[in-house]
């Protein structure tokens, strides 16, 4: 971090010092500034957690069989399909746990009456005892806390009471027999444990993984990772293990967000309580399986945060402790402002450089200023390129170096997402985005699939209703922008009278496009700008979900097939980031060679 700023601070300078500080020059000074501000608060949370780290968490085991408590599952529906529903509750039925412990509950906020009848049918082949119960009502913005929170009153008028604990899948998510195994110890060994999650796999995810799903989603894992090892873990979903009076003290599932597992470890924290994260492969589920379900999860998520930030701010907020409450405020503010950032340097960069002309001062008459700016560049990268190898080390480099940054063609969407939903009023599109669970079949997304099947491209549907065509529009600049510096850099060489060396025409090329951080820049929102139109024109095969899972038992228990599993976990490749420590390399010998 105190190189970035050192190499901002003198980049600031050299244009400060020179008379060619033109608009051009500023802007792309400006652009550099400010698409660092979100890297450098990435980089301080990974490096302020890391120096806080105790260690690798080891894996418990249960001591006494003897004494092995009670556990309530519950099950979260909301239209996301009977067949999808019936292969969760079948693998949390058949649990390496004793069946006269485990209680599963589904809650059911669709009222189904297939729903209804399908657990109906259930109930005399599994082994534990199974229960049905709906709220009757109309799901809302926040549906999923308040069908939690139903659910913990359901349990409360049961015969038995309510379990000392209670586990929580998605519908879409399928637990590994020995997943309460796994967790339970966690809680069992430490009285000041109150929750403990699991990492999510996703089976579904296409070979070539055209969005960068998994890239995005092993992102958050390493965040997990990393904050477990400073016992600062946050719950990040489904399949979590909590305490039923740890969750009594902060009066059940807060309903203030539509991150409720965040706002719930934070509210266990102001309690005194820890959430643990458990490794391993303990369930696997579906992820958003095209691209308009895609966007409406991720802008979700974008909504979360900052409804998170806003409760932090306001006086609801105030029980949690002020170092809580400020960093997540904090948190929320940089996700949103990155939004923003991103989204105009991924329109405004391309159109600068695609001008032709020079966005950085020359160098004469500060020949040693410039070579010094130069090298900071060059170290500034070596040491963002380390602490991003930290944190695809953690889990096994299934994540991009390039980190955050990876995602930045979805901007846009998070930022109109945000604006809707804070900025807008009704009449310009306010709109408060609500829970969308995986496997609801929304007309886009419908769309999506049936076109997939026969084998179709999405053109009109990824391009136009989605929005995806403004990227053709920064692709265009940013290939324009190529052409016109190699133009701007080679004339003199080619077209003038004069002798003109390879110095100069070097110089040139550095000047309009080839400056490292700049290229890096301009070659990052290229290949975003390629990620949906390439989507879009080949997307990725329809493969049936049934085609991925394999069945055992006399109840037909699904678990995804081997190589499911292995495609998903395999490594990333690294690509796009070797061609930029190479550009890095040969632009250094280079530089130094004509100097």
């Amino acid at each position: 971090m105190a190189i970035s700023l050192t190499y901002l601070a003198f980049r600031t300078k050299f244009v400060v010092s020179t008379q060619e500080n033109t608009l051009l020059i500023w802007t792309a000074l400006a652009i550099e500034i400010a698409t660092a501000v979100p890297r450098l608060f990435h980089q301080t949370l990974i490096l302020g957690t890391a120096q806080n780290a105790k260690g690798v968490r080891l894996p418990r085991s249960i001591s006494n069989e003897s004494k092995l408590p009670k556990i309530d599952v519950f099950i979260t529906y909301c239209g996301e399909g009977v067949a999808i529903l019936t292969d969760t509750v079948k693998a949390a039925c058949y649990q390496d746990y004793p069946p006269s412990l485990l209680r599963v509950i589904i809650l059911d906020d669709s009222s189904s009456r297939d729903v209804a009848s399908a657990i109906t049918e259930l109930r005399p082949v599994v082994p534990p005892s199974l229960h049905y119960a709906t709220r009757n009502v109309k799901p809302h913005t926040h549906s999923k806390a308040a069908n939690l929170n139903f659910g913990l009153h359901f349990t409360d008028t049961l015969p038995d009471g309510s379990a000392g604990y209670l586990a929580v899948l998605d519908v879409d998510m399928m637990p590994s027999p020995n997943w309460l195994r796994t967790m339970l110890p966690h809680l069992l060994h430490d009285p000041s444990a109150g929750l403990a999650c699991p990492c999510q796999r996703f089976y579904n995810i296409a070979p070539n993984d055209p969005l960068g799903m998994t890239a995005d989603i092993s992102l958050i894992e390493s965040m997990v990772v990393l904050q477990d090892f400073a016992d600062s873990s946050l719950c990040t979903g489904s399949g979590f293990l909590i305490r039923r009076p740890a969750l009594d003290t902060i009066n059940g599932f807060p309903e203030e967000s539509l991150q409720e597992d965040l706002l719930t470890t934070m509210a266990l924290s102001a309690k005194g309580f820890r959430t643990v994260h458990v490794d391993g492969e303990l369930q696997w589920g579906l992820a958003a399986s095209t691209f308009p379900d895609w966007i409406k999860q991720r802008q979700r998520w974008a909504a979360g945060v900052l409804s998170i930030s806003s409760y932090l701010c306001s006086n609801k907020g105030r029980d949690l402790p002020i170092g809580a409450r400020v960093s997540g405020a904090l948190w929320g503010t940089i996700d949103g402002l990155a939004s923003v950032i991103w989204t105009i340097s991924l329109f405004l960069l391309p159109l600068l450089v695609s001008s032709g002309r020079p966005l950085l001062p020359s160098s004469s008459g500060g020949a040693t200023q410039s070579a010094l700016l130069f090298r900071l560049a060059v170290l500034d990268f070596a040491t963002q390129s380390a602490v991003q190898a930290l944190i695809c080390s953690l889990v096994d480099w299934r994540c991009d170096m390039l980190g955050p940054v990876a995602g930045t063609w979805m901007a846009p969407y998070r930022l109109l997402i945000t604006l809707r939903f804070y900025c807008f009023p009704k009449l310009l599109g306010h709109k408060v985005p609500v829970f969308t669970p995986t496997g609801i079949n929304a007309a886009l997304g419908k769309e999506e699939r049936e076109a997939r099947k026969r084998g179709r491209s999405c053109k009109k549907l990824v391009l136009w209703d989605c929005g995806a065509w403004i990227f053709l529009a920064v692709l265009g600049c940013c290939l324009l922008g190529g052409l016109r510096t190699m133009e701007g850099a080679l004339s003199p060489w080619l077209f003038s009278e004069f002798k003109v060396a390879g110095r100069d025409v070097f110089e040139g090329f550095l000047l309009r496009m080839g400056w490292p951080p700049l290229f890096s820049l301009w070659l990052l929102f290229a290949k975003c700008a390629w990620t949906p139109i390439s989507y879009a024109f080949a997307p990725a095969p329809f493969v049936d979900r049934e085609q991925l899972l394999d069945r055992t038992g006399r109840v037909l228990v699904a678990n995804p097939k081997k190589n499911v599993k292995e495609c998903y976990m395999k490594r990333k490749s690294q690509l796009f980031w070797l061609v930029l420590a190479a550009y890095y390399v040969i632009l250094g010998v280079v530089f130094e060679g004509v100097r």
